[in-house]
């Protein structure tokens, strides 16, 4: 309990510090996120990242702090099942791609085994939503097609067998 206050304290200090004009980087600010995080601290986390989302227009933020954040937002969707956290993932895994994509690669390729996951996950997301497929009729999940008659004909088969 005494870890999550500390953590608290320096959650909110740091989105003090930002937002009176203070020195703050975001490499700070991603810093006290993760401690956030580590935590358990979820409001504190999602409070510091939207902070960094909200200014990164003014801030120069760079490819791996993007991926950085995506993470993040996958990790605090684990803890809250927040559909709005994986939609700022995605966000943040384009904006990442977009700033230098090398870096990006670079980033999510060195990720450690424990937090891989998260970044398989968000590649396949994204992917989806970038090529989306229709689904072919033949296919099983296809409410047109009553499959029930194959599946009589297949027992009528082997009974008779």
């Amino acid at each position: 309990m005494k870890h999550a206050l500390i953590i608290s304290i320096i959650a909110c200090g740091a989105l003090t510090l930002t937002s009176c004009g203070g020195s703050d980087s975001i490499a700070d600010q991603i810093s006290s996120a993760e401690l956030a995080l580590a935590s358990e601290n979820v409001s504190a986390t999602r409070e510091l990242c939207s902070h960094i989302l909200e200014n990164k227009a003014k801030s120069g933020i760079e490819a791996k702090q993007m991926a950085q954040l995506s993470i993040l937002y996958m990790q605090l969707n684990e803890r809250s099942d927040s559909p709005e956290d994986v939609e700022y993932a995605v966000q943040c895994y384009r904006d990442a791609f977009s700033i230098n994509a090398d870096s990006a690669q670079a980033y999510y390729q060195s990720l450690p085994y424990d937090q891989d996951k998260y970044a398989m996950t968000l590649s396949t997301i994204v992917h989806t939503l970038d090529n989306p497929q229709e689904i072919p009729t033949d296919h099983d999940c296809d409410p047109n097609v009553d499959d029930t008659t194959d599946i009589e004909m297949d027992q009528t088969i082997t009974d008779a067998n």
